[in-house]
């Protein structure tokens, strides 16, 4: 690799960012939004202490786009010390205005180096498996449409799959109605979503539900297997597996399920950023994995 290649992301990957194999790395921090007071992650503000204040206080939290001015400064400091940059950005379906900025910013600096933008389609591990195997990519070729071209393939070929046992913070929150809250408490139902990156909508969709994790667990594990026939692929390059630590045993049973079930490559156990906590609320966990 001759280019000098930075990769920018945010705080939103579902792996800490000692996690992340490549010393050209740099990283924004969304900003999460409790009543007016506006936090950033930090030793204090954790994934954790948002969820314990979910649970002791019922509030409502909300995320924001990330800022085109710390965007536009990032890469002002650093355009003179590299010939390409690659932002790996949350899903446009998520966040179509942290999108669009970037895209703004790009154009920005069009006369002075190119930027590729990412849309990995994903939030939380889903853009931490993108951003992961990106590295992988960029180890074998500086080709800037090259680079474009697998990271298209890559996109498309990464899902992801999510737990959120408390409905109540979800309706708190404005994602499902009040009546479904309440009879989603009384059954027990344990929902599963997914972000599926062949899904040229990019919008989050229903995979099925369960009354137990090990139901939820078995229930991600099958649906995976059927991506993989459907992709015809015979093992998973890379999986993630992050979420609410509290809940350590479902997400060790999911994690056991899958290395019992089915190859993978490499497998990471990832940890939630302070804006994750949005994402996957009191006792959520999911897990992404890519076939290419």
């Amino acid at each position: 690799m001759n280019k000098r290649i930075l990769i920018i992301s945010a705080d939103n990957l579902g792996i800490s960012i000692d996690q992340v194999p490549y010393q050209r790395f740099e990283y924004l921090k969304y900003p999460v939004l409790i009543g007016e007071k506006e936090y950033r992650e930090s030793e204090i503000y954790s994934a954790s202490w948002l969820m314990e204040r979910f649970i002791k206080e019922k509030i409502t939290a909300k995320s924001s786009s990330l800022s085109r001015a710390e965007m536009t400064n990032l890469i002002e400091k650093n355009v003179n010390n590299y010939d390409l940059i690659i932002q790996v950005v949350m899903g446009s379906n998520m966040s179509a205005a942290t999108f669009n900025i970037a895209e703004e910013v790009k154009e920005k600096f069009k006369d002075r180096i190119p930027v590729i933008n990412i849309d990995s389609r994903q939030v939380v591990g889903g853009i931490g498996a993108v951003l992961l195997r990106l590295i992988d990519i960029i180890e074998t070729t500086d080709d800037v449409e090259g680079i474009k071209k697998q990271a298209e393939e890559l996109v498309v070929n990464t899902f992801s799959y999510y737990v959120t046992p408390d409905l109540n913070y979800l309706y708190r929150g404005g994602r499902i109605g009040k009546a479904k809250a309440l009879l989603g408490s009384v059954l027990r139902v344990l929902p599963v979503i997914g972000l599926m990156g062949d899904d040229p909508e990019g919008v989050v969709v229903p995979v099925g539900q369960g009354r137990t994790y090990k139901q939820v667990n078995s229930l991600i594990i099958n649906s995976i297997r059927e991506k993989m026939n459907e992709k015809k692929a015979d093992k998973i390059t890379i999986s993630i597996i992050s979420g609410d630590e509290s809940n350590s045993e479902a997400i060790n049973g999911l994690r056991q399920e899958l290395v019992s079930s089915v190859p993978v490559e490499k497998l990471v156990t990832g940890k939630l950023h302070l804006v994750e906590a949005i994402y996957m609320g009191p006792g959520g966990y999911g897990i992404t994995v890519c076939m290419k």
